[in-house]
């Protein structure tokens, strides 16, 4: 009788125990001789032999970016055999680095080239055009600091900057295509229009003269004898000559505040 007490006193205890022997400790985790796992922080998988893929990734945007921001005045950002020009992307202009074959000087006629900047002009200088498209190798500017005797003006066909040397509308001095036009407080070598060519007394338009010839300026209609437009052509003249102008025109100054030297410079037109 006591026999089968003990043998059901153990049977009832069994499943209580079974759980306890399945049960795991802290202390029981196995041991890792592997160390602790590190995060993959990079974004990708990194293989043996990317360095150099990774390094001439790196080349690469250095170069972009270089090309993006190279100087055109400094001639900097730019590898040997290129030159720093500007080109015109969907009418917006901007600076890159391009190859530079040369051949042309300062001045000298040339190929306008404004998609790639390739046209055979020096280094500092790119290839302008006018309207019919005779292109002279223009110095580069951003602003009126760049440029000696002259000042940074957009070109008329392709808004790049260039230096317009100053210039006497009575002895231009002005090479090929450009003519001696007013600008501003004063007269600049700079590109002219297929019909600035319009002599006293014709059409024009205030904005660049344009419709003039070299040597007259665009006034209100007004102001010019026999005009009958809004706006025509008169002769620029020196206000210091005697009698320049015909009657009843007279030689009066042109510019409020004219630049050093550009004073004495007027137009044949009627008083207001």
């Amino acid at each position: 009788m006591r026999a089968c007490l003990a043998l059901s006193l153990a049977l009832l205890a069994l499943p209580l125990a079974l759980p306890l022997g399945c049960q795991r400790l802290p202390e029981d985790e196995p041991d890792d001789d592997s160390g602790p796992s590190t995060p993959d922080t990079t974004g990708g998988t990194f293989l043996p032999g990317d360095e150099d893929a990774t390094q001439d990734g790196a080349d690469d945007a250095q170069e972009t970016e270089g090309s993006m921001f190279c100087d055109p005045v400094d001639q900097t950002g730019c590898v040997s055999g290129q030159k720093c020009t500007a080109i015109v992307t969907g009418g917006v202009v901007s600076y890159t680095c391009a190859a530079a074959p040369g051949g042309l000087g300062p001045e000298e006629s040339c190929s306008a080239s404004p998609s790639d900047g390739v046209d055979g002009c020096p280094a500092g200088y790119a290839c302008l055009a006018d309207e019919a498209e005779a292109g002279l190798c223009a110095p580069l500017c951003e602003g009126n600091g760049d440029c000696a005797q002259a000042v940074c003006v957009p070109a008329r066909e392709t808004d790049i900057p260039y230096c317009a040397d100053d210039c006497s509308p009575f002895a231009s001095p002005c090479p090929t295509p450009l003519g001696c036009r007013r600008n501003g407080d004063r007269f600049s070598c700079m590109f002219l229009g297929l019909g600035d060519v319009g002599g006293a007394g014709e059409a024009c338009a205030v904005t660049d003269d344009a419709g003039c010839a070299p040597g007259l300026v665009c006034l209100p209609g007004a102001l010019i004898p026999d005009c009958t437009t809004d706006n025509c052509c008169a002769l620029v003249c020196d206000t210091t000559d005697d009698n320049p102008c015909l009657t009843p025109a007279s030689c009066l100054p042109i510019f409020e505040n004219p630049a050093p030297g550009f004073e004495a410079i007027g137009a044949c037109f009627v008083p207001a």
